[in-house]
């Protein structure tokens, strides 16, 4: 018997316009619901959006930095990698095993204007740290106001 999650969607059922807006949530953040229901590993992803920056934060508990990708390409920022299973002697003692192991896959369009000469990505305790400069020119800028 295999034990699918839940994910709710406060959209569903709710507005004609759900199927358009999961669609568009669903190209710009991927399908969490699909792949977590298949079983497959898909981490959780937060972006996050200040002045100057894009910040994405995503959670991979039990992933080595060593087995992790990140690539930018045509202003998709994407992440790659790959939770492996409990090595068979540890495996052993286990009789319910509910977290998702193996290849995960994540992409995010930006807008068009970062600076992708200068992402940084960083990881500490389970948590990879992307941070997408925005180009000068997408900056918002204060005019001055002249008086006459």
């Amino acid at each position: 018997m295999a034990i699918a999650r839940y994910y709710p969607n406060p959209l569903r059922d709710v507005s004609p316009l759900h199927e358009e807006v999961d669609r568009m949530l669903r190209q710009a953040f991927g399908d969490r619901e699909a792949a977590s229901s298949a079983g497959a590993f898909t981490p959780a992803l937060d972006v996050e959006e200040t002045e100057d920056r894009f910040t994405l934060h995503v959670e991979l508990p039990g992933v080595a930095a060593d087995d992790v990708e990140v690539s930018l390409e045509e202003n998709v920022l994407t992440i790659t990698g790959e939770r492996g299973f409990y090595a068979e002697k540890e495996a052993e003692g286990f009789r319910r095993i509910e977290r998702h192991f193996g290849r995960f896959h994540r992409a995010v369009r930006l807008p068009d204007r970062v600076a992708a000469d200068r992402v940084e990505a960083g990881y500490k305790d389970g948590m990879l740290t992307i941070s997408v400069p925005k180009a000068e020119e997408a900056r918002p800028r204060r005019i001055q106001v002249q008086s006459s």
